[in-house]
């Protein structure tokens, strides 16, 4: 990040592109953390490595969407009946000390996959997610419009035994919002801004984008976004 501060803004006239740069890629990957469990009421063997993790965006470490590995695939838990009681135990497995919270309704953006969990009832007490009640591992009539997080409290368990290693992969890349910021005096005052340093949401603010590898593919793209036809030229030098 700090050689990225050397690098020129990068100005130009409508654009931007769905390519996202590696100046702005999430910094709060999912984390994850190895488990044993027995799906509740399933004379079925206890399901090997079976791992969770949290994931979604934005978000802070200690939050996100709940997402479980089984059978070779990660998935999620629906909301159905979800409590701070499942997302207590969740938070111990991760190991976090306990939950503050539990969020419904996707807040941390949709999950992937299989939906593995629904219905889940705990009582709190549980040492595994699949020691609770629920419908079984992969039946669920809901939709990932419904996928469970949770909110734990940023106190780690002493001596937690778990690496709780953290997954490099960037859960969400996808830009919803893109803006320019005019420089030019004249600019400042004419809506709508056809000309300006580029920037996008980004957590809960905005952020500005490197001009490594920028092409024009990427500028004809962000004038779609902002509703242009297409884009032109820009001298540069002249922001310099």
């Amino acid at each position: 990040m700090e050689k990225l501060r050397h690098r020129q803004e990068l100005v130009v006239s409508l654009l931007f592109g769905l390519w996202l740069p590696h100046c702005l890629t999430q910094t709060t990957p999912p984390i994850r953390a190895n488990l044993a469990s027995t799906p509740s009421g399933s004379p079925q063997a206890q399901p090997e490595q079976l791992k969770v993790r949290l994931g979604g965006y934005p978000r802070k470490h200690n939050e996100g969407r709940v997402e479980l590995f089984y059978k070779g695939e990660w998935g999620t838990i629906c909301d159905d009946d979800f409590s701070i009681a499942n997302a207590n135990v969740l938070c111990r497995q991760l190991g976090f000390v306990s939950a503050t919270g539990w969020t419904h309704s996707a807040k941390y953006g949709k999950g992937q996959g299989k939906i593995w969990l629904d219905n889940v009832l705990c009582n709190g007490g549980e040492k595994s997610i699949g020691l609770c009640k629920s419908r079984g591992w992969g039946n669920s009539d809901c939709t990932h419009d419904e996928d469970a997080g949770v909110v734990c409290k940023d106190e780690r368990i002493p001596g937690f035994v778990d690496s709780n290693i953290i997954d490099a992969q960037v859960d969400e890349k996808k830009v919803e919002e893109v803006r320019l910021r005019s420089v030019i005096a004249p600019g400042r005052k004419k809506l709508p801004i056809t000309e300006g340093v580029v920037e996008v949401k980004h957590k809960d603010g905005w952020a500005q984008i490197c001009d490594l590898g920028w092409t024009i593919k990427n500028s004809h793209v962000v004038c779609g976004m902002l509703g242009f036809p297409h884009e032109r030229k820009v001298n540069k030098n002249f922001y310099k």
